[in-house]
């Protein structure tokens, strides 16, 4: 009887075992079929249909970085153009010693001017009492850059001092002018977004974008033709120190050079004085002179002459008179 009851008491575990595995058995397969379902579900959706439009503002950042990618890429890649001249930008600095300063300043514009370039800068002051210094800066067509040297150098007493350099700036300009063909093609594509804009908020952020795109390209448009222009026209800077202050001659403080100088000055300004006082006084004071005394000179005159008249008529009337007998 006990045997029968234990017997009967494990086959009910068992039973209820069986019906416990069971049971999660069918629970963990039909929830690996509903995340089956939801999984092609979701896959059959962007497959099938059209796919969910992406956040803007969250999509332009990677756009952004994708274009900076490859712009990099292809400017480190881009070779130089077969037909791409070298642009060179040459400066030179000069000083010299002239024997006047104003002068040769004004020689060194007109070269500047006849060689096709012009003046940048120019200033002249008094550095001593009877001397001039200065310097200019000047822009000449690059290719006359050489011979605009020699003549300044033919014009001074001396050459100081003279420097060159040369900036060659070719790959930066071929990198640019890569940069900016693709900016323009980036350009052309968001203005093709533009057009195509669903709704407001899609037309404000590729108009922001386009926006800042267009504003590199002005940049790099600008940088681009800086560079040409500096290449085409290079820069010469000169500064001119007058002969005089260049070589004095002085003894223990003493410049016979600027006392000679001085002495020639004053004999110069004492020259003109009288000359001044030659030129006023016929000029002006002569003709005063005889507006006034040519009156009195008639005056004198027509006295004279009544005098000589009275003294005629005495003359012959003394004459007849007889004199005296004893």
């Amino acid at each position: 009887m006990k045997r029968r009851i234990a017997t009967v008491l494990i086959m009910l575990v068992l039973a209820l075992v069986v019906v416990a595995c069971g049971g999660r058995a069918a629970q963990v397969e039909v929830t690996r079929l509903a995340s089956e379902t939801i999984v092609e579900e979701s896959s059959g959706s962007f497959a099938g249909g059209e796919a969910a439009p992406m956040d803007e503002a969250a999509a332009m950042p990677e756009m952004e970085a994708m274009e900076a990618d490859f712009d990099t890429a292809t400017a480190n890649q881009q070779p130089l153009p077969a037909g791409q001249e070298r642009l060179i930008i040459r400066t030179a600095d000069m000083a010299i010693i002239a024997t006047d300063t104003e002068a040769t300043l004004a020689q060194i514009a007109a070269l500047a001017d006849s060689s096709g370039g012009w003046v940048v800068s120019s200033n002249v002051y008094q550095s001593t009492d009877t001397a001039k210094t200065g310097y200019v800066q000047i822009r000449v067509p690059a290719e006359g850059f050489q011979s605009i040297i020699d003549a300044i150098r033919g014009m001074a007493v001396e050459v100081t001092s003279l420097s060159t350099s040369g900036q060659d700036v070719t790959e930066e300009f071929v990198d640019l002018n890569a940069r900016l063909g693709n900016l323009e093609a980036t350009a052309a594509r968001l203005r093709t977004f533009l057009e195509e804009a669903r709704n407001t908020e899609e037309a404000l952020a590729v108009n922001v974008e386009l926006s800042r795109i267009e504003g590199e390209i002005e940049s790099i448009s600008g940088r681009m033709q800086f560079l040409e222009q500096s290449a085409a026209y290079s820069s010469i800077t000169v500064n001119v120190t007058p002969d005089e202050l260049a070589q004095p001659i002085t003894v223990a403080g003493w410049q016979p050079g600027g006392v000679a100088k001085e002495a020639i000055e004053a004999l110069i300004n004492m020259l003109q004085l009288i000359a001044n006082a030659v030129i006023w006084f016929v000029v002006f004071a002569l003709p005063v002179l005889l507006i006034i005394l040519i009156p009195f000179v008639l005056i004198i005159w027509l006295i004279r002459r009544l005098r000589g008249r009275e003294r005629a008529a005495v003359v012959p009337t003394d004459s007849t008179r007889t004199p005296p007998t004893d």
